[in-house]
């Protein structure tokens, strides 16, 4: 599969025994790219050009008529592990090794809940960041999107290293029905960002109705402009109701996201906001986000964040 990611060219593949393996695209010989017309012959990826073949490692194990492999000729290989039903690359300005993992969410092994369902994808000319601070920002919840959320309140962060919790009390409309009926349930959110790359939501309600709503959000930087929003949806079983309410979850997400999108790719980063009381702990997420860049500041494209490809 051809895909461009962090700005760069790079092709993903699956070998005959199962595994994930992404490369940079262009094969050392004369630059053919391997994503457009390659094959995966057995565990390697070969050319499509002259047939050269690579290993997993990215080292070329094959060179049709030749004697002996030129010296250096190999593909970058990346970091990626297939967790949660995705695959993960890692990305390191220093071409470095993951230092934490994404871990498994629960949701997945349940049998109490439904499967993950694809959602919707975006491409969004913004910043990651940008997207993962969305859920710090308390006061634009009930203003933007008050066909979900009639109102919520921060119980605050929790952090560890490269994940972060924030804790919310919310208000809900239940996806536009609350608001068309004239009344609104409460629940719990908790946003947990897993370093820029990954955003999973987990709704709670227990007052009126009884639900649970996993949601995750998937970041990928295609380049310095553009990052690709892959979104999945789950919901803890409700018997014969559990695909309509999904249904409606699954809708409603697709809208809020859109409702955000003309505010992200038309906003500035203003490094120091003049913030309000009713804003939620943007500065102290913000803290927490430096320390996935080299240098503090404007952002730029993460270096130690873990993102993602959907299968």
């Amino acid at each position: 599969m051809p895909l461009r990611a962090f700005g760069t060219d790079l092709v993903l593949t699956r070998a005959a025994d199962g595994t994930a393996a992404l490369f940079d695209a262009h094969c050392p010989h004369l630059g053919t790219h391997l994503g457009h017309g390659g094959r995966m012959v057995g565990n390697r990826l070969e050319c499509p050009f002259h047939g050269w073949q690579f290993d997993r490692d990215g080292n070329c194990a094959l060179v049709p008529l030749a004697d002996s492999i030129p010296a250096r000729a190999r593909l970058r290989p990346w970091h990626v592990r297939e967790i949660n039903g995705v695959v993960l690359a890692w990305y390191d300005a220093a071409c470095g090794p993951p230092d934490w993992e994404m871990p498994e969410l629960p949701e997945r092994a349940s049998p109490e809940w439904t499967a993950f369902h694809p959602t919707r994808q975006w491409v969004i000319r913004t910043h990651p960041q940008e997207i993962v601070e969305n859920g710090i920002d308390c006061a634009h919840f009930p203003h933007n999107h008050a066909q979900q959320t009639a109102g919520v309140e921060s119980l605050g962060l929790e952090i560890d290293g490269p994940r972060m919790t924030h804790r919310v009390l919310q208000h809900h409309n239940l996806f536009g029905i609350g608001a068309r009926l004239g009344w609104h349930v409460t629940g719990t959110l908790d946003i947990t960002a897993y370093a820029l790359g990954c955003v999973v939501n987990r709704i709670r309600i227990r007052d009126r109705a009884s639900l649970d709503y996993c949601i995750v959000f998937h970041l990928l930087p295609i380049d310095a402009e553009q990052v690709a929003v892959h979104a999945y949806s789950a919901l803890r079983r409700k018997g014969l109701l559990s695909l309509p309410l999904l249904w409606f979850a699954m809708r409603e997400v697709g809208n809020t996201i859109d409702q955000d999108v003309p505010i992200w790719e038309n906003k500035l980063y203003r490094a120091s906001p003049r913030l309000s009381d009713a804003d939620g702990p943007i500065m102290q997420f913000r803290k927490w986000a430096q320390q996935f860049y080299d240098s503090p500041g404007v952002p730029a494209p993460s270096p130690n964040a873990a993102v993602s490809f959907s299968d």
